[in-house]
């Protein structure tokens, strides 16, 4: 089963991104990494230059985002099938059923907020990436193809 969300990005287009090795956050330009021309498997952090699947670079947030969906969904299955065992056991003399619907869980929309990341554009493949360049960090790795930018 899939389930697709959506992830609102910055008044410029970008969504949140975290690398699963130095933990950095950093932004994409949502038309560029959702591009129906080129599909990215594997991106690069642009802090320490590490490559792994794109759904490992998935912020902690969007991550519950997705379980808590996932459980609302659950949920929804679960009083279906039970809701309905339970009015057909309604009519048993031998079995009895008590069933409490399960509650939703209060799902709140996952909005990227502005903040003061530096944009960089790759040389080499035009693509683009925002980091917080103030942080110390003497390079900056393009996400999509890995050149040192």
């Amino acid at each position: 089963m899939d389930f697709e969300f959506s992830i609102e990005g910055d008044s410029e287009g970008y969504v949140q991104f975290e690398c699963p090795y130095c933990e950095s956050e950093f932004r994409l330009m949502a038309g560029e990494i959702q591009n129906e021309e080129e599909y990215y498997n594997e991106i690069f952090c642009p802090y320490c230059g590490l490559v792994d699947e794109m759904s490992n670079f998935y912020t902690r947030e969007a991550i519950e985002y997705a379980k808590e969906l996932a459980m609302n969904y659950m949920y929804d299955e679960l009083n279906k099938a039970f809701g309905g065992m339970s009015k057909k056991m309604k009519k048993s003399k031998f079995i009895k059923m008590k069933w409490k619907p399960l509650k939703k869980i209060n799902v709140q929309e996952i909005r990227t907020e502005d903040s003061a990341e530096e944009e960089f554009e790759c040389a080499s493949c035009n693509r683009h990436v925002k980091v917080l360049y103030c942080a110390g960090k003497s390079k900056v790795f393009c996400s999509y193809c890995g050149v040192d930018i």
